[in-house]
């Protein structure tokens, strides 16, 4: 049993039921996605049943109401079972995340049942980036000049949107798309907005499945805007506020995949341990070597410290507190970390760890792109060097 700092009664049980939903369907169902690349939805959609899925939603919306802290352990397992599944799923809390926070009661009430609906649960898809747009667009730095090509133009009945979206997380396949578009002359960040689009939105069209080193349980594809008419009723929150709510959504979606890699690097460290008791070599468990056990032990120490930041990160947001510096702290440390610890992981197994008969190879592509996910490690250094004045 994970020994939480919070010490709460929720998060260990929903972390023990999120890890026998990782056993049951996450682990052959990630190891069969990486070698086929095909998404497994209904492992997605089962979540959905179990209420993992959107599992921020109050209960005033028919949803769980689960608080950052239990979230996090959440996501530690299904980052455990695997990386991949783990950010498909995540991708609905988000969307209903930004539709708690800023969503007016029509939209909350039209939307958030569906996100956690236990039959019939929606995938979401949070749209940021773009071909030529990435990671500025998820920071806010004084003088930082920002671009963002896709935009929304006023129409009588609302706005048309023309543009183009990439390397999204569920782009294409969501049934709910929260999407960031430029709806005023301002190019800098003033002027953007949020706007929610279901599937069949016309005009709202799915580009192609992006072919990814790693993360091939989840579907990264394009979003291609053509006249896209939507009401006035589908922006989210007032016009031009679409970044300050970006921003605050970031500090959750930062935690979460933070806590998401520690999953990952411990599963990665489980097998190592395991395996550093049955490979002999000198006559004795490679184990008994110093260099091996001295490996694992900082292995070990990297894990509990990313696990630490994470639910620091965690308890910030769960008091209303701005998580800015310490979600990307938490992000920072846990997406280097699982890089580190699945390519030692990988190491101690030797040969064996280079072949595609173990994880270990997927362990650690996966890990090297959550040093990429909602803001690069650069940009986490650069929004900690930005707050690098605050007490701790």
């Amino acid at each position: 049993m994970i020994r939480d700092v919070t010490n709460d009664a929720e998060a260990r049980m929903l972390r023990e039921v999120a890890h026998e939903f990782a056993v049951r369907n996450l682990r052959a169902a990630g190891e069969e996605a990486d070698r086929t690349g095909e998404t497994p939805w209904q492992a997605v959609r089962a979540a959905g049943e179990i209420g993992l899925l959107a599992a921020n939603v109050p209960a005033s919306h028919g949803g769980p109401a689960v608080r950052p802290t239990a979230m996090a352990a959440v996501m530690e397992e299904l980052g455990w079972g695997n990386f991949g599944i783990a950010a498909t799923i995540g991708a609905a809390s988000l969307v209903a995340e930004a539709l708690i926070r800023e969503g007016s009661e029509e939209q909350k009430r039209r939307y958030l049942s569906h996100l956690c609906d236990a039959e019939n649960p929606w995938v979401g898809a949070f749209a940021l980036t773009e071909p030529e747009s990435g990671s500025e667009l998820e920071i806010s730095l004084p003088g930082a000049s920002q671009h963002l090509a896709s935009f929304a133009e006023r129409t009588q009945d609302g706005y048309r949107l023309q543009g183009a979206k990439r390397f999204i997380t569920n782009g294409g396949r969501a049934d709910l798309t929260l999407l960031l578009a430029r709806s005023g002359p301002e190019r800098d960040g003033e002027g953007w907005s949020l706007f929610l689009l279901e599937k069949d939105t016309a005009g709202l069209k799915a580009g192609r499945q992006i072919p990814t080193m790693g993360l091939r349980g989840s579907y990264t594809g394009e979003l291609l805007l053509e006249n896209c008419e939507v009401p006035e009723g589908a922006r989210l929150g007032k016009p031009g506020d679409g970044l300050r709510i970006v921003l605050e959504v970031l500090q959750v979606a930062r935690t979460m995949i933070a806590s998401a890699a520690v999953g990952l690097a411990r599963a990665a460290f489980e097998a190592a341990r395991a395996y550093t008791l049955e490979r002999r070599q000198f006559g004795r468990p490679i184990r008994e070597h110093q260099l091996v056990s001295g490996s694992l032990a900082r292995m070990r120490l990297d894990i509990d410290a990313a696990r630490l930041l994470v639910q620091r990160a965690a308890l910030d947001l769960e008091a209303g507190r701005d998580a800015a510096l310490s979600a990307a702290e938490a992000k920072l440390f846990a997406s280097e970390m699982a890089v580190r610890v699945t390519q030692d992981a990988l190491q101690l197994h030797g040969g064996y760890g280079f072949t595609r008969e173990l994880p270990l190879e997927m362990w650690v592509r996966d890990a090297i792109v959550s040093r990429i996910f909602f803001g690069t490690s650069e940009m986490q250094v650069l929004e900690i060097a930005h707050g690098v004045d605050r007490d701790f």
